[in-house]
């Protein structure tokens, strides 16, 4: 029997709708099924929502928040939850950046600098993490560090640097029509898949957030776990305050803070596309092309609400939302799992 005659046999279509329901309780299908439903209105209601400007716009309104969420994955699937610093990392960052740029330094040193600093923020992190420090505590704990040093470090100014400068490429040049960050956005994705799918690290990241015990058992602590899915982390936090900075040719350490962005916290939007993909936050499981595609979501429904003429108000609640649906429906669909082993 070929694929096509077996999909339209009306026993084995209703055998796989009987399957999902097995699998997933039928609150999850109902709340899923809304959702879609919402969805989708908003998409055909919202005006020039459905045109190629549009489609582009929202990927690189997706880059900045999903090469974020794409570090954060790293430490997630590691089971060690989440990294609340991800914007003060970020502020601290960008104003390294604009200093060294503001001072003359140049593009590549500016960077390399700036890489320096994040790799330490890190590093830091991962090893009070690995010791057995509370990830939440931890890294609040980090971010009023990092956000003071940057406030000190800036006076609490805006660092500006002159254009024209080595850096315009990455924050407002553009190749075969996509801006430049968008390529990054998915060369990084890419490669981030790559490396948890088919390398020896990327299994060790499975595995230890999976199963702390079996990852001791053969020899991979959380420590030094700790230590290098948080430096990626910071790294990534680190790539888009470059980012961000070369295109505005300024930095200042609200620019990733609530009162300066219209659809929330930084930390907030970064932590909702990791959630929003479907990634356990005990670790284990997920992707970070699940991360990515989540990212290109929130973007999609924030850029749907803006069509619709929402302020800044609703948008955040939005993010809101899908962190509390996301939670709900991958809470059912664990204790579905579980009643059926």
């Amino acid at each position: 029997m070929s694929m096509n005659a077996a999909t339209n046999d009306p026993e084995i279509r209703s055998t796989l709708f009987n399957r999902m329901l097995d699998r997933y309780s039928p609150l999850v299908v109902i709340l899923v099924a809304l959702f879609a439903v919402v969805f989708v209105y908003g998409m055909v209601t919202a005006p020039n929502f459905l045109t190629v400007f549009n489609f582009k716009t929202i990927i690189r309104d997706a880059a900045l928040v999903g090469i974020m969420g794409i570090g954060l994955t790293f430490v997630t699937l590691s089971g060690n939850f989440f990294l609340l610093s991800m914007k003060e990392t970020a502020a601290l960052s960008i104003i390294a950046f604009a200093i060294a740029m503001s001072n003359g330094y140049g593009f590549e040193l500016a960077f390399l600098f700036t890489m320096c600093v994040a790799v330490i923020a890190g590093m830091l992190q991962g090893a009070l993490i690995g010791l057995g420090g509370n990830p939440i505590v931890v890294t609040l704990g980090a971010a009023g560090l990092f956000f003071g040093i940057a406030s000190w470090w800036s006076d609490n100014l805006v660092v500006s640097f002159r254009r024209p400068h080595g850096a315009e490429w990455l924050g407002s040049g553009s190749f075969l029509g996509l801006p430049n960050i968008t390529i990054a956005f998915i060369l990084i994705a890419i490669t981030a898949e790559i490396v948890l799918r088919y390398t020896s690290f990327g299994r060790q990241v499975y595995l230890i957030g999976a199963n702390r015990a079996a990852g001791r058992a053969t020899g991979h602590e959380n420590f030094s776990m700790a230590i290098k899915t948080c430096t990626i982390a910071s790294v990534c936090s680190a790539f888009v305050a470059i980012a961000f900075s070369a295109q505005v040719s300024s930095a200042h350490v609200n620019y990733f803070s609530s009162e300066f962005g219209s659809s929330g916290d930084m930390t907030i939007l970064v932590i909702a596309t990791v959630m929003v993909a479907g990634n356990s936050i005990m670790g284990g499981y997920g992707s970070t092309l699940r991360t990515s595609l989540g990212a290109i979501f929130i973007s999609t429904v924030d850029n749907m609400m803006v069509l619709h003429g929402f302020n800044s108000g609703p948008r955040v609640l939005a993010v809101g939302l899908m962190i509390v649906f996301s939670i709900i429906v991958f809470a059912l669909v664990r204790r579905g799992s579980r009643v059926q082993e």
